[in-house]
């Protein structure tokens, strides 16, 4: 095999292994004789995109828009935002929470104690007996959902009080491209 390095105007020949009589593509009975099929072999499409999740129903989800006007109307809530830090500290929302997704799911007790605060702050701000809606929020609304589960789980043991828990649709790239422009899309 003969390389050419066009930046630096030099050739260089490599060498290749001689062929394998029991190679399955080259050999001399080979095993593989045709394209395979991509999305039947990996059993997922072939496609760069991110595909959506749907792990809840459309009860327990919230689209950017409505939280909007939640947000502007002033109801008492709790946003919980579940991404990285890593992409935290590229853009956030500054009136959320973050707490990673892995913490929720390893249950770590100092991010719930953490929750558990500003879960009770959040209760303070509420009429007594009133659940506290608490939204989740991650980049793209598939890490979300899955926290969704998370905190209905802990609700469910009694780790948590009874709360209302929804997903935010689309995440952070949904209120980008419909509520804030100026948003980093990243």
């Amino acid at each position: 095999m003969l390389l050419f390095d066009a930046l630096g105007g030099h050739f260089r020949c490599i060498r290749l292994r001689r062929r394998r009589p029991d190679c399955a593509a080259c050999g001399e009975r080979p095993t593989v004789t045709d394209l395979q099929d991509y999305e039947a072999f990996c059993g997922s499409s072939a496609t760069d995109k991110c595909r959506s999740l749907r792990v809840l129903s459309p009860e327990e989800r919230v689209s950017v828009t409505d939280y909007k006007r939640l947000l502007d109307s002033g109801a008492p809530h709790l946003l919980l935002d579940v991404r990285p830090k890593v992409e935290v500290d590229i853009c956030r929302l500054p009136h959320a929470l973050h707490i990673p997704l892995k913490h929720l799911e390893r249950r770590d007790a100092e991010s719930l104690k953490l929750l558990g605060e500003a879960i009770q702050e959040g209760k303070q701000r509420i009429q007594e007996g009133a659940a506290l809606s608490i939204y989740v929020i991650c980049k793209l609304g598939n890490d979300s959902q899955k926290a969704v589960r998370i905190l209905q789980s802990l609700t469910a043991a009694q780790e948590l009080d009874s709360l209302m828990v929804q997903d935010v649709v689309g995440g952070l790239m949904a209120w980008a491209a419909k509520i804030d422009g100026s948003f980093p899309q990243y």
